[in-house]
């Protein structure tokens, strides 16, 4: 883990609430891999207080490239911030990360949690691992994420509530066409996973979950992020996480 200043070299936005943070990382970028997060500080006040966590969507040479959804103060701040900004950033962070056994891998990403499968999955296909990701939002303009899985070349299914892109429905009905044989990775907001693990167990399918809690310090301290398992213990999501398998966890 490293504490230290990146300069931005982009800050665009893309379509719905979704903009792109673009990084300069020489110091941290050849440490990052699929699921790793960073604390950002948003702002040098206490207006916020506190760092946000946001995932690592990809890595550039020495640029990440930071997906992140504009829902409050700290975020419209982010917003404002222009190239040539320095910010400062705390990373890599998480210590457990998504599996690379299996040879087929199923990518689920709901909204700006695709940013949590964006990277890993270019990992599993330089490994010579076969990929589909399947991406969906309320409506079409909240796929921010489309330009860049179709600027890396993925094979995607899309799904929307409202059918404005992709298939009408819900992003969980595409685990009963797959079969088990698929590893299934998922990020995205809680009653997706809660459903993802509901049907996994109809399906058989082995599901890891990139959790999304609020997060306070990112390494495991301030007992912020914490979700309960099945014993009834807790485990932080930024410490023992932010993934783990889907029966591990109580959601």
């Amino acid at each position: 883990m490293t504490d230290c200043e990146l300069t931005i070299t982009e800050n665009t936005y893309l379509s719905g609430r979704l903009w792109l943070m673009k990084l300069r990382a020489p110091q941290i970028a050849h440490r990052i891999k699929g699921g790793h997060f960073l604390m950002l500080e948003v702002s040098p006040t206490y207006d916020p207080m506190g760092r946000r966590a946001f995932a690592v969507g990809d890595v550039r040479g020495d640029e990440l490239l930071i997906f992140y959804d504009v829902v409050g103060r700290g975020t419209t701040l982010m917003s404002q911030m222009k190239a040539g900004d320095r910010i400062r950033a705390f990373g890599p962070l998480g210590k457990r990360l998504f599996s690379y056994e299996g040879d087929k891998h199923l990518l689920l990403g709901g909204g700006v949690g695709l940013a949590g499968l964006s990277l890993y999955g270019k990992e599993l296909r330089s490994m010579g691992r076969e990929v589909v990701f399947v991406y969906g939002a309320r409506s079409a303009e909240h796929l921010g994420m489309l330009d860049w899985l179709r600027e890396e070349g993925f094979e995607y299914i899309l799904y929307t509530d409202d059918g404005s892109a992709g298939r009408k429905g819900l992003i969980t009905e595409v685990l009963r066409e797959f079969d088990a044989s698929w590893t299934v990775s998922a990020c995205g907001p809680k009653p997706m996973l809660k459903a993802i693990k509901k049907i996994s167990k109809e399906t058989g399918h082995v599901v890891y979950m990139s959790l999304e809690e609020r997060m306070a310090c990112g390494w495991g301290v301030c007992l912020g992020c914490v979700v309960r398992d099945p014993e009834g213990s807790y485990r932080r999501v930024c410490w023992e996480g932010p993934v783990f398998r889907a029966e591990e966890v109580v959601l």
